[in-house]
């Protein structure tokens, strides 16, 4: 996959939800600007939050997130590869032992 592939579009004025997931993840702006209003968490209320392209922030594991383009914007949600499953086949074998 490319990285223009992971890339998502936000046309402006059209709100999308990104749904918690079980695991954190990163949501990072490739360009324009987000409005975002994210869900609480166990330590931490509910809050709005604006990202300009470049910024980024973590989404803790099963906190949602309503975003908006404004006016749009490019965005790439990404999980943190610590948290993909391991599949350790002939390769994770030979080299670590397994």
């Amino acid at each position: 996959m490319s990285n223009a592939q992971s890339v998502w579009h936000l046309d402006g004025g059209r709100a999308m939800t990104l749904a918690g997931g079980a695991e954190a993840r990163h949501l990072a702006v490739a360009r324009g600007r987000v409005w975002l209003t994210l869900s609480g968490t166990a330590t931490e209320p509910a809050e709005d939050k604006w990202l300009e392209a470049g910024e980024a922030l973590a989404l803790a594991p099963g906190q949602t997130a309503v975003l908006e383009g404004w006016p749009a914007a490019d965005f790439e949600l990404l999980v943190p590869p610590t948290s993909a499953p391991s599949s350790r086949g002939f390769l994770g074998r030979r080299f670590f032992g397994g």
